[in-house]
């Protein structure tokens, strides 16, 4: 079984667009992780892609792809923002065993070995809820032409659609039959769409009619993922602090717009491939004139800056240059490192790190406290305080050991509360975990 992926301009030619992402920069180097990813873990990953795919993911990314397909111009008559047909015509170009991941998907295991026997294979079952409803209802006047397995789905006798994050396995029938009627249910009402319109109808002619027809062939659908998500409501798909431990994430929707996901990918990809990230940099730098992204990585300077930034912890003496570089990449692993300390019970020293600043706004005559904290290349984030962030940041005003620290903070729960001590330290180490994550501190054993 074969990973296979699709990438199509939408016959656009320019670096600049975000694809549905919190900035153009952030799509390409979801694209580096992506593939790479991949291909850590499975022989075969095929690109499907065009000319301007081609020119920029294979030509000037050199991404690691076993074999290239430049095929997808042949649909620049399709309103670009129809983006999932270029989905559908790669599976209907298929003719053996195959898995199609999207390029906001990242693993950290095979998927192949899982579901090489598996008939037809999703990333996981959805309800459509009133968010698709709402879109479907302003769509279906504007139709031309319904396929009569959708008839449920509008009589609202269905509500369920398959999340395609990933999709595949061995049925080449039944994809015969799927793709050719989804691209026909897309050809057949293209002209009928106003930008929006277009880019909500996506949705319909890939996931909901795959189930709509799964259902009514009584196909067997294995799924990545066995709990049925509400199609708006996605947990813990963007979380880099959990892998590789965690071995699937999805930027699917509001995770690749929101920028601490996004930072936080980034900060993966320069840690695990930064040859990558500073051939992009470089791109990026000559296409906009006035950008100062970082082009200078490879992993001996990564191992250099990450060592070099401990060094400096355990002597008490960080040095302002590329303070924030190292602050992350010494950083990306820190929340896991965390975890295992705790669970084995060893001790170790928490540094708070200069790089933030305590803040205070007054809105509707409630006084808000925050700290706004430094980022590189990035907007800087901001986090709201509450009393147990002011006593655990107080204590770290210097560099502790955690144990002492522990000591001096079960000295603020009052002798009648004794009884909540292990809900209050549990809470603690979860802010701990979070600062880690916002990098406002760091640990070292």
């Amino acid at each position: 079984m074969k990973i296979i992926q699709s990438f199509w301009s939408g016959n656009q030619t320019e670096l600049n667009n975000f694809y549905g992402w919190y900035s153009s920069k952030h799509n390409w180097l979801s694209w580096i992780l992506s593939c790479n990813q991949l291909v850590k873990y499975h022989k075969e990953v095929e690109l499907y892609t065009d000319n301007f795919g081609y020119e920029i993911l294979i030509k000037r990314l050199k991404l690691p792809y076993s074999k290239v397909h430049v095929i997808l111009d042949e649909l620049n008559d399709y309103d670009k923002n129809l983006w999932a047909i270029a989905k559908v015509r790669t599976f209907q170009l298929q003719n053996e065993a195959f898995l199609h991941v999207d390029g906001d998907v990242f693993v950290w295991e095979s998927l192949t070995e899982k579901f090489k026997k598996s008939n037809l294979v999703t990333q996981n079952l959805e309800i459509t809820t009133k968010y698709y409803r709402d879109n479907w209802d302003i769509i279906y006047p504007q139709l031309s032409f319904l396929p009569n397995e959708m008839e449920d789905y509008h009589n609202e006798n269905s509500n369920l659609a398959c999340n395609m994050g990933i999709i595949g396995g061995n049925n080449i029938e039944f994809f015969n039959l799927f793709t050719e009627k989804s691209i026909e249910f897309v050809s057949k009402n293209k002209f009928n769409f106003k930008d929006t319109n277009a880019l909500n109808f996506n949705v319909f002619f890939e996931q909901v009619l795959f189930y709509e027809m799964a259902k009514v062939s009584n196909e067997k659908i294995d799924f990545l993922i066995d709990e049925i998500s509400l199609d708006n409501n996605y947990q813990g798909f963007g979380e880099f602090d959990k892998v590789p431990q965690k071995k699937y994430l999805h930027l699917l929707g509001v995770y690749k717009r929101d920028s601490s996901v996004c930072k936080a990918m980034e900060v993966y990809i320069m840690k695990y491939y930064p040859e990558s990230y500073s051939v992009l940099m470089k791109i990026i730098n000559e296409d906009r004139k006035n950008t100062t992204e970082i082009t200078f990585l490879n992993k001996n300077e990564v191992d250099k800056l990450i060592k070099g930034f401990e060094a400096e912890l355990k002597n008490d003496i960080v040095k302002v240059d590329n303070f924030l570089l190292k602050r992350d990449l010494f950083g990306q692993d820190l929340p896991l490192k965390l975890d295992e300390l705790l669970q084995s019970n060893i001790n170790f020293i928490i540094v708070k790190l200069n790089c933030f600043n305590f803040k205070t706004e007054t809105i509707a005559d409630f006084e808000i406290k925050y700290i706004e904290i430094q980022e590189q290349n990035h907007v800087n984030r901001k986090y709201d305080l509450d009393e147990i962030d002011e006593i655990i940041l107080f204590e770290l005003n210097k560099s502790v050991d955690y144990n002492t620290f522990i000591r001096r903070i079960k000295e603020y729960i009052d002798e009648e509360e004794k009884d909540t001590l292990n809900e209050f330290l549990f809470l603690v180490n979860q802010r701990l975990r979070n600062y880690l994550i916002l990098r406002i501190i760091a640990i070292y054993n």
